[in-house]
């Protein structure tokens, strides 16, 4: 239960930060067709580590891993309005920012971004968002 909720803390703030409408958003699991010519983002949630807090079973568990978001512009638009969406999303993931979904927290640590990489009919710069969450057990 706790990995939809962490899922959900991220996707939940994806659609808070306004980047891009949920209809031209890629989303993990869902067949997606982009519209050419239209800016578009794909989301992956890249978990990277469960590690227990301390020996036990009532211990928490620590769950890191990080948000990729694909940032799609059509190609030959120039690096103005690709770099413009990258700082609205670096903008609203900030170090520090505390998501909640159901009870569930997720820490942000950092974001970063990729080069942009270029191709056809895409130019695609990726925005990793790292996390961390506690899972507590049920009691």
């Amino acid at each position: 239960m706790s990995e939809t909720k962490i899922n959900g803390a991220l996707v939940s703030a994806y659609l808070a930060a306004n980047l891009y409408p949920a209809a031209r958003t890629a989303w993990e699991g869902k067949a997606f067709t982009p519209v050419q010519g239209q800016a578009w983002a794909a989301l992956t949630d890249l978990p990277t580590n469960r590690e227990p807090a301390a020996f036990g079973g009532a211990n928490p568990v620590e769950c890191t891993g990080y948000l990729q978001i694909d940032i799609n512009h059509p190609a030959n638009t120039g690096t103005g309005p690709i770099l413009n969406d990258a700082d609205k999303a670096l903008a609203f993931y900030v170090p520090g920012k505390r998501l909640e979904y159901q009870g569930q927290r997720v820490h942000i640590r950092k974001a970063d971004r990729s080069q942009i990489r270029t191709g056809s009919p895409w130019m695609t710069v990726s925005i990793r968002v790292y996390y961390t969450a506690w899972v507590f057990p049920s009691a």
